[in-house]
């Protein structure tokens, strides 16, 4: 697969996701985003990159000269938009859209002991929408997660399955155990 082709694919992959949040899958999107955190943290300290935000453009840290079409990137954005995406969305989207371009890209020599940092991010957004960043804290409905902290979570073990049906289950744990039954979508 060249370049162009991941960043369509991903793109493609980005524009059917359904960006209202529904709060109901708001344990397993926290556990998804602290996988991020990790994964991001790792990214930054073997290359060095320089950032207070978790949400930056890994590809630019790692290989500045590797980059989406600028096209793709302005198309994805308008989807997004129109999809109620969010800012915080449009922020992150770009980076998603380099980072597949640079790991399409032959001999970018990407460390295989690191994963790919957005995966995580990107099955959050599929399990029901995007966030909002306040107060310190990333809003996934029901749930928030501290951003302070992001890179001390380098060294945490990895998250063990992104399967639905375990993904799905961290939801009902964490609904029962913040309700004391399962919610369903938010009306």
């Amino acid at each position: 697969m060249t370049p162009d082709e991941a960043v369509r694919g991903m793109a493609a992959r980005l524009c059917v996701i359904r960006w209202e949040r529904q709060g109901d899958k708001a344990w397993s999107k926290a556990a998804l985003l602290k996988e991020y955190f990790r994964r991001a943290a790792q990214w930054s300290d073997e290359y060095g990159c320089d950032s207070r935000s978790p949400f930056f453009d890994i590809a630019a840290c790692v290989a500045p000269a590797v980059r989406a079409d600028q096209s793709v990137v302005d198309n994805l954005l308008e989807r997004i938009a129109a999809g109620r995406g969010g800012w915080n969305v449009k922020q992150v989207a770009p980076y998603i859209l380099h980072w597949a371009a640079l790991s399409a890209t032959p001999g970018a020599g990407l460390p295989p002991a690191l994963d790919d940092p957005f995966e995580p991010l990107i099955v959050m957004f599929e399990r029901g929408g995007g966030f909002h960043t306040e107060n310190g804290e990333v809003n996934l409905e029901w749930k928030s997660v501290r951003l302070s902290g992001w890179r001390d979570r380098a060294g945490d073990p990895p998250m063990a399955s992104f399967a639905g049906a375990d993904l799905d289950e961290i939801d009902r744990a964490g609904s029962v155990a913040q309700f004391g039954r399962v919610v369903g979508p938010m009306e």
